[in-house]
């Protein structure tokens, strides 16, 4: 419990202001690669289809969805955003834990951002604080998680979009550890599905289950507060070789969104 209260204190607490510039422009950055990417792909059939299913099946028209002269409802903007996005694999990725980072926390910013109606400074400062726990918790993970045969740009980026949403909710330290406990029983996606119109997905989905996981906990919803480091967690059954200490170094000091790359083609890295 002591991780995810750590962490949930962090995603609660950093607002703006506390936020370094230099932090702060470099997801300037990141949002306009992602915007980028995902008009990129946007003609690629993965984007028609999926677009194609939330004009049929979405809901109420709260949050655009990119490319398109159409808006959804919240959590299928977050899904079908997340998997434009990812679409060409010309999204930002992090090198040493191979993560899309930006691809699976924007979308659930940009949706829920536009259906609450927040400012600029609340979609960056959301997107640094999703983008970090992504990355700290694909680190705490480690590589075998990925040689297991996990996509983390699903697994951990589904902690990270939760965190991302949760910051723009404005979610107390109790309610983020829900949101976690949610999120971390959603955590899924397996590299098996590369090369197919699944691997975007995987992004999409991170992106919707992180936003719904923070909803439901602004709602009262409870869940395990050990979901990461309990004995039936995500590091017991997702990894061999977790390493909590290495999540929660520098916290509120270095941001993981600096060693984040920028591609010059659209491949996996």
């Amino acid at each position: 419990m002591e991780l995810e209260n750590t962490l949930a204190e962090f995603i609660s607490e950093m607002g703006y202001e506390k936020i370094p510039l230099p932090v702060i422009d470099k997801a300037k950055k990141c949002v306009l690669d992602c915007l980028g990417s995902a008009l990129s792909g946007y003609d690629d059939q993965v984007s028609k289809t999926i677009t194609g299913y939330v004009k049929d099946f979405g809901g109420k028209p709260q949050a655009s969805v990119l490319g398109a002269a159409m808006a959804t409802d919240v959590a299928n903007a977050a899904l079908a955003n997340g998997i434009i996005a990812h679409a060409t694999d010309f999204d930002d990725y992090h090198e040493e834990t191979v993560i899309h980072a930006t691809g699976s926390c924007l979308p659930t910013v940009l949706a829920l951002a536009q259906y609450l109606g927040r400012t600029g400074k609340d979609v960056l400062s959301a997107l640094v604080v999703g983008v970090d726990v992504c990355i700290r918790m694909g680190l705490g993970l480690g590589s075998y998680h990925y040689e297991l045969g996990w996509h983390s740009t699903a697994t951990a980026g589904r902690f990270g979009a939760t965190a991302a949403a949760c910051r723009l909710l404005g979610l107390g330290k109790e309610q983020v550890v829900n949101a976690l406990g949610i999120c971390g029983t959603q955590a899924a996606g397996l590299r098996q599905v590369f090369g197919s119109m699944t691997k975007p997905f995987n992004a999409g989905k991170a992106a919707m289950d992180g936003l719904m996981a923070a909803m439901l906990a602004s709602r009262g919803w409870d869940s395990s507060p050990d979901i990461i480091e309990g004995a039936l967690g995500v590091f017991d059954v997702m990894t061999a070789t977790p390493n909590p200490e290495i999540m929660v170094q520098g916290l509120g000091q270095k941001f993981h969104v600096m060693d984040i790359s920028f591609k010059p083609y659209p491949s996996c890295a």
